[in-house]
């Protein structure tokens, strides 16, 4: 596949916005229409002041505009995958060695990162903070000044994820009024997470996967419903591309909960229920099992409660 120049991505992303040349210049006191012409069409090289004028205007740092500018070092960024990919499950040893790589990221590389990638080891920090604390005040300022740029966004890469991950954790913990800008703003966001799945390199899609996840915690704490089928689908995509099946009892789970509380089916509920036992089983995860059983008993003695009311 041809390589995307960069005259041609800001015409996409320009195109994608919905703004005419025209528009995108406004008074043209930094770039005028001829000169946004010639760019997008790779006749002439924008000078660094008008690189960033254009991503000032698109909502973007430098380094999202121009992802090769700046090369980041491989050890950092095998250290952010590490952290991204590997689960904790809530296990002392693990929780400490995940902490101790996000130290060796602000010991040894965060100070020479690009901003945008300091902004996802915050937005990283901070949710693992909120979810320990149950406090939204950590990364206010992150999701303030970054989810409405990344709302504008058609696809999202891997530090969007992260950030909207730290969006989801705060949504959870908020009140998320009805006709609120926060429940419009979180809405708008579910609906586009599931299109991301095609949209999305195969190598980042369980970092899609994870906030998915945590998306439809939130949703079915708030007892909004609609938008879970969706977001079912795209995980059981995402499952078939990447041949990823580790969190599937976790899905299997979701499946289960989602079928006792909105459509009140015990025996559909059973059989994800026991389709999440038979993945953990192939996996030999005996803990996950044990969990399993237990979260069983829990939904269908609450079910029972509710019934009974």
């Amino acid at each position: 596949m041809k390589k995307e120049g960069f005259g041609e991505k800001v015409r996409r992303l320009r195109e994608e916005r919905g703004w005419t040349r025209e528009q995108f210049c406004d008074d043209e006191r930094e770039l005028t229409v001829r000169q946004l012409t010639r760019i997008e069409h790779g006749i002439s090289k924008p000078t660094l002041t008008k690189i960033f004028f254009i991503a000032h205007r698109l909502g973007l740092s430098l380094f999202e505009l121009m992802p090769d500018y700046i090369d980041l070092p491989d050890q950092y960024v095998k250290l952010k995958y590490d952290i991204l990919r590997t689960p904790t499950y809530n296990r002392a040893d693990l929780i400490d060695k995940r902490n101790g790589k996000l130290k060796q990221i602000y010991d040894r590389f965060y100070d020479q990162l690009p901003d945008i990638e300091r902004v996802a080891i915050d937005a990283l920090q901070s949710t693992i903070d909120v979810l320990e604390t149950k406090s939204d005040i950590f990364g206010r300022e992150i999701v303030k000044k970054h989810i409405p740029r990344i709302e504008r966004k058609r696809k999202y890469d891997v530090n969007d994820l992260l950030v909207i991950h730290l969006f989801m954790e705060h949504a959870y913990l908020s009140n998320l009024r009805k006709k609120s800008d926060s429940r419009k703003m979180f809405l708008k966001l579910v609906a586009e997470l599931p299109k991301q799945v095609m949209l999305m390199e195969p190598e980042d899609l369980f970092v899609l996967r994870n906030v998915m996840f945590a998306t439809i915690r939130v949703l079915g704490a708030k007892e909004i419903c609609d938008p879970i089928p969706a977001l079912f689908q795209g995980l059981d995509q995402i499952m078939q591309i990447t041949q990823d099946f580790q969190k599937y009892p976790i899905f299997s789970m979701l499946r289960w909960k989602y079928e006792l509380l909105v459509h009140r089916d015990v025996n559909r509920a059973s059989s994800y229920c026991k389709e999440a036992m038979v993945f953990a089983k192939l996996m030999g995860n005996l803990h996950l099992m044990e969990q399993l059983h237990a979260q069983w008993r829990r939904d269908t003695s609450e079910f029972m409660t509710f019934l009974s009311c």
